[in-house]
């Protein structure tokens, strides 16, 4: 399994809350019963402290759904509020036997709202 590139955009005045799906690479469905995930935002992959956590509420383990929610408020400190700002995020999955993989990664386009 490879790691895919998905960019979320988050407007700096709202929450991002989007359902998600992964699946393997010939389309199936991967079960996530008994599996974590957790994505994390920094400002450089891999790198340095984290600024923000997803909340992941994993509703269909057996299907591989779940919902990715990002509190907008929790990257308020970022600067550059007028501008577009490139974060970096992943998500991990974490199997029930400790082997973890980073199934998506990407940036993160933190964007002015029009009422921050």
């Amino acid at each position: 399994m490879r790691t895919e590139c998905q960019p979320i955009r988050l407007y700096r005045n709202a929450d991002y809350h989007e359902g998600w799906q992964l699946c393997d690479q010939e389309g199936v469905q991967l079960d996530l019963t008994f599996c974590d995930l957790a994505l994390a935002i920094r400002y450089v992959a891999g790198q340095g402290t984290i600024l923000a956590r997803a909340v992941i509420d994993l509703y269909d383990p057996a299907n591989g759904l779940f919902t990715v929610h990002i509190d907008g408020s929790a990257l308020t400190a970022v600067p550059g509020a007028t501008e577009v700002v490139r974060l970096a995020y992943d998500l991990r999955l974490t199997y029930h036997d400790g082997v973890q993989f980073i199934p998506v990664a990407g940036q993160v386009l933190l964007t002015p709202g029009v009422t921050y």
